[in-house]
């Protein structure tokens, strides 16, 4: 396990804290590192031209300014490569006195561009990053050649936002995908060469649907406000949605705990409830682990999604390091969902006849629908088109809807 580990180096206290990060992990896992800096030369010799118009007078005519100009790209590409040389002599020296093999990496460009061409281009298997640089003014928000980075790319990456060794609790997020169940491959070999207490957490949201359908409740009048509002409905949540999503959450543990005894590891299991990335930071606050690790992205990402939205939030406000490992894309559905999903899902055994003509709405119809909330408005859409269908009609009228909604309640029914 990483064999490559790539910092970039600027200088700053938090570079500092990512070398002695990767030296620590490169001895125990006998890496490789590679030191990485950008310098920007040429950045420097675009703003001279800029302000050569502001030079004294005996300075601003042609030949002079050739002249400037030559020595100026000279003494500013020679120092700014020196220097860059520097902070990289600085890693190499403690490479060697910990008999680590190291690599320079050194560009001349824009700093996170160079940055993330040389980890694609090279495929360095773990990148360590410090949360701000030397331009830190504020230590309450993500550095942007950080966050640039770290969207940028696939790589596993270490975030350091402290000097804390890696010791302690450590905590990983599962939340049913591929990416959060290597996650915790990574932990339990971190778990072989370290003294970690390893705690699996898992989060699942039950507020949300209920959220949803009290709000459809109250644009909705007549016969359909009697289904949300209807005991049926309570029964749907707590013996359907609520323990369901409770048991999908339990199960990802349980993957996740057969798979730490595979390694021979033995963890903690930590269900929460409510808003994903809102359970986590209340978690890391009230833990305070050496060491946060979550996948990329989540169990419902789309391909070409950068960050999913609870990993962005936790990398931004966690008050701990954190390691986001790599996008996996795959095909293949956790059972334990597909077991749910037959133990409790609504019967709907839906056969449309092709011969159907198209389907219209009626006036009262369409003013009916428009009350219900956009978010959740097309699948009720669904849902009365193929009443519709099913029953041959090829109009929707407001008996129409009516009809689906007390068809609707009726499933409910059979769910309990």
């Amino acid at each position: 396990m990483f064999k490559q580990v790539f910092i970039p180096i600027d200088n700053s206290k938090f570079s500092d804290y990512c070398t002695d990060f990767g030296i620590s992990l490169a001895k125990k896992f006998d890496s490789e590192i590679i030191g990485g800096h950008v310098y920007a030369a040429n950045l420097h010799h675009k703003r001279f031209k800029e302000m050569e118009s502001g030079l004294p007078e005996q300075y601003r005519n042609e030949k002079e300014l050739i002249k400037q100009r030559e020595f100026h790209n000279t003494l500013i590409g020679r120092g700014l490569r020196m220097i860059s040389d520097s902070y990289l002599d600085s890693l190499e020296k403690k490479c060697e006195q910990n008999q680590i093999l190291f690599k320079r990496n050194l560009q001349e460009g824009k700093n996170y561009i160079e940055l993330v061409n040389q980890i694609v281009k090279n495929q360095y298997e773990l990148v360590i990053i410090g949360v701000r640089g030397l331009g830190e003014v504020c230590d309450k928000v993500i550095g942007s050649v950080c966050e640039r980075v770290v969207r940028r790319i696939n790589s596993d990456v270490l975030i350091v936002k402290n000097d804390r060794p890696l010791a302690g609790d450590v905590l990983v997020a599962v939340d049913g995908s591929e990416q959060s169940f290597r996650s915790v491959d990574i932990v339990c070999q971190l778990a072989k060469n370290y003294e970690i207490d390893i705690d699996v957490v898992s989060v699942y949201d039950p507020h949300f649907h209920r959220v949803a359908f009290d709000g459809i409740a109250k644009v909705i009048s007549g016969e359909m406000e009697n289904v949300f509002k209807s005991e049926e409905q309570e029964e749907l949540h707590d013996n359907v949605i609520d323990k369901g999503l409770e048991k999908i959450y339990h199960d990802h543990l349980q993957v996740a705990i057969k798979k730490t005894k595979g390694y021979g590891v033995d963890v903690k299991t930590t269900l929460l409830e409510g808003k994903s990335y809102d359970q986590v930071l209340k978690y890391v606050d009230k833990v305070k682990p050496s060491l946060l690790v979550v996948g990329r992205t989540g169990i419902h990402s789309n391909k070409g999604l950068d960050l999913g939205s609870a990993t962005e939030n936790i990398l931004r406000f966690a008050d701990c390091n954190v390691l986001i490992t790599k996008d996996i894309m795959v095909n293949s559905e956790n059972p334990f969902f597909e077991n749910m999903v037959v133990e409790t899902s609504i019967e709907r055994n839906v056969k449309v006849s092709s011969q159907v003509e198209e389907i219209t709405w009626n006036d009262e119809a369409n003013a009916l629908i428009s009350k219900v909330p956009a978010f959740v408005r097309e699948m009720v859409k669904k849902e009365v088109e193929t009443y519709a269908h099913q029953n041959g009609k090829s109009v929707i009228t407001q008996e129409v809807v009516e009809e689906t909604k007390a068809k609707w309640s009726n499933a409910m029914n059979m769910s309990q």
